[in-house]
């Protein structure tokens, strides 16, 4: 087929290019047949499991990366819920720690209270007793002035005769 032709070389061209695309078709053909018949059903089986298998390891993988996932979020809420607890028990020494410290100054408190009410109340008894000291020192002032200066008797004779007698 060498030819020198150059007319003749298209034509037989395109008669092989025919023959090896009718060929082509053929084969294609009988694949399918191959692939649809009751012979090849078992290879077909075949590849529709390995089609599944690989389905199932995809999302096998997916699930085990997203589970995965999931655990590590899970660690790192444990770790804040750790971090949280150990917050919430330092705040709870520091309020039992503060209620203490408050109780004791209620305490203080109220004993100052009682301490200071109490030096009212003699503060109170010692103003009457001063008062009643005064009360004598100066009756006694008057009836020594009335025993030793006659003068008294007149001024104030009253006065003397009511509270120290009639002398």
């Amino acid at each position: 087929m060498n030819c020198r032709c150059p007319e003749l070389q298209e034509p037989i061209k395109n008669m092989a290019y025919r023959r090896l695309k009718e060929k082509q078709l053929n084969d294609e053909k009988e694949k399918r047949k191959e692939l649809f018949s009751m012979q090849n059903q078992s290879v077909f089986e075949e590849r529709q499991k390995q089609r599944q298998r690989d389905t199932l390891r995809g999302n096998v993988m997916k699930a085990t990366e997203s589970l995965g996932s999931l655990v590590s979020k899970m660690g790192e809420q444990v770790q804040r819920s750790e971090a949280t607890t150990t917050t919430l028990i330092q705040s709870s020494d520091v309020l039992k720690t503060t209620h203490g410290q408050y109780d004791n100054i209620n305490a203080t408190i109220k004993t100052g209270s009682k301490i200071i009410s109490k030096y009212g109340r003699r503060e109170f008894t010692d103003r009457i007793l001063i008062g009643l000291a005064l009360f004598v020192y100066f009756g006694v002032i008057f009836y020594i002035l009335r025993k030793r200066l006659p003068l008294m008797t007149y001024l104030f004779p009253n006065f003397i005769r009511y509270f120290f007698g009639s002398n």
